[in-house]
This record gives structure tokens, C-alpha cells and sequence, in this order.
């Protein structure tokens, strides 16, 4: 079997207030990636992306997606 990239995402999830039961808002970011993009190098673009907002860094996330063929 094998996996062949498809897709990728980074999403970059920012604190936007609370909620008035004190739960934490979050604003969500979305960029296209390549697929094959290493892990440190999203993650330092990320970092860069967020450096840049008013809002501070809550998570940062990276989807793939894979046709698997048998």
C-alpha cells in the first residue's frame, strides 16, 4: 500500500478573547502548503505568521492528506 500526498494545510490558532463562561475564543488562520514541506519549516513560518498578529499564539496545526493506493 501507499500513501501519496495530496494536501496540506497550516492552520494557525489565535487567542480572541474569552467567552462569558470564561472558555477561551479562538480565531483560526488557514494557509495552503505543500505536503512535503518539512515539520520546522512550517513551524518556523508559523512562528513568523504569529510574530506578526495583535493576537497572541494559541496552537499551531498541520494537516496532511493522502490518497492511499493499494
Amino acid at each position: 500500500m501507499a500513501a501519496n500526498p495530496l494536501t496540506g494545510n497550516l492552520l494557525i490558532k489565535l487567542q480572541n478573547g474569552t467567552t462569558s463562561t470564561g472558555k477561551i475564543r479562538v480565531k483560526t488562520l488557514s494557509y495552503d502548503i505543500r505536503p512535503d514541506a518539512q515539520d520546522l519549516d512550517v513551524y518556523q513560518v508559523a512562528q513568523a505568521i504569529a510574530s506578526l498578529q495583535t493576537k497572541p499564539l494559541y496552537t499551531i496545526v498541520r494537516q496532511n492528506n493522502f490518497e492511499l493506493v493499494y
